[in-house]
């Protein structure tokens, strides 16, 4: 008798598993997230909790909720599986105002050639401070890729309470591509006159950033999607801005066997972008680095050919910007560049406070 209800017990749970009458949750890929919503918005259904719900799956909410209030909520939903089996989840749900508009991430400037297409949506990000669809309008009405210029473009996002964000770019249509044949047939000549090419490394980079320096008119406006175009540009129409700069001297070091590092400021700091350049006046098995910047920068005082880290570190202490933002100009991953040589060999009087 005992062996029967035994064999009765086995067979009645084995028809349990099968049947799907047990007390397991629908699927272990069933996941949920918290939501928060800012105020104005459509509120959510309760897919929008729903992070993984396998096909044939429903959601819902366990009762009706009155989100007229701002706060948090504890609510519960049921996930329904294909065999019609109702299992709860808890999530929490908080209700905002929300008046931050919505951040774009990975906009930059866009340089294509005549008759080339362009990909206005690739490598952009959108961010919100609450959960909700966002939408990105893109308005390039004013690009023409069939005929050389500039053209800005516009990125518009829009997040689900209608807070909008702007981020403006430009796009450069090009008749021809830059090569670095091309760019070195025009710096050969300048190389030959100006730069003293049997004297030190140091010479040589000492009379680059005279070049440079006295050379490139500032106007806050390059192409930084290119460091052989922007050198071109930069040589063919005499002006340019810290990218042309920093570009022109790069092509000096490249054509003259000198090594040097690209480096620039860390991005969002502040909008606005810095670049130069790290420079070896020594040899590659005792090196001997300086930070280098020809660039034009407003109310220096002080030469930027061949500084140490100091120097450096002290412009960023010194500098503050028209809306009273310091300490970000020569702001970079310290980790991912060798540290300069010690040696002050560039003075620079005005800094010295702030060593």
């Amino acid at each position: 008798m005992k062996k029967a209800v035994s064999l009765l017990l086995v067979i009645f749970c084995f028809c349990a598993l099968l049947l799907g009458c047990g007390d397991k949750e629908p699927a272990a890929d069933v996941k949920l997230r918290d939501l928060c919503w800012g105020v104005g918005a459509q509120l959510p259904t309760a897919d929008d909790f729903a992070v993984s719900l396998p096909q044939d799956y429903e959601i819902r909410f366990a009762q009706e909720y009155d989100f007229q209030s701002i706060g948090d909520y504890r609510l519960t939903l049921i996930v329904t599986d294909h065999r019609g089996k109702e299992s709860s989840y808890e999530v929490n749900f908080s209700l905002v105002i929300d008046n931050e508009p919505p951040k774009i991430k990975g906009t930059k400037d866009i340089s294509t050639y005549i008759g080339d297409g362009i990909s206005y949506r690739s490598g952009i990000e959108l961010i919100d401070n609450c959960d909700g669809k966002i939408v990105l309008d893109v308005d390039a009405s004013a690009v023409d890729n069939m005929k050389e210029g500039v053209y800005p473009v516009s990125y518009i996002a829009t997040d689900a309470a209608g807070n909008v964000s702007v981020v403006q770019i430009s796009v450069y249509v090009y008749q021809e591509r830059v090569t670095e044949d091309a760019l070195f047939a025009m710096l050969d000549p300048i190389i030959e006159k100006r730069i003293p090419t049997a004297g030190s490394v140091e010479q040589q980079v000492r009379e680059v950033y005279v070049y440079v320096y006295n050379h490139i008119d500032y106007d806050a406006y390059s192409d930084k999607n290119d460091w052989v175009r922007a050198a071109y540009d930069g040589l063919r129409t005499g002006k340019g801005d810290c990218y042309t700069y920093f570009a022109l001297s790069k092509a000096f070091f490249v054509r003259l066997g000198i090594e040097s590092m690209d480096i620039q400021r860390t991005q969002g700091i502040v909008d606005e972008r810095h670049y130069w350049n790290l420079v070896n006046i020594g040899s590659s098995s005792s090196p001997r680095w300086y930070h280098f910047d020809a660039c034009r920068l407003s109310g220096t005082q002080h030469n930027g050919c061949l500084l140490t880290d100091l120097q450096v570190q002290a412009y960023t202490k010194q500098r503050i910007d028209e809306n009273g933002i310091g300490n970000y100009f020569y702001a970079y991953d310290t980790s991912a560049y060798p540290s300069s040589a010690d040696k002050i060999i560039t003075d620079t009087p005005s800094l010295e406070p702030y060593y």
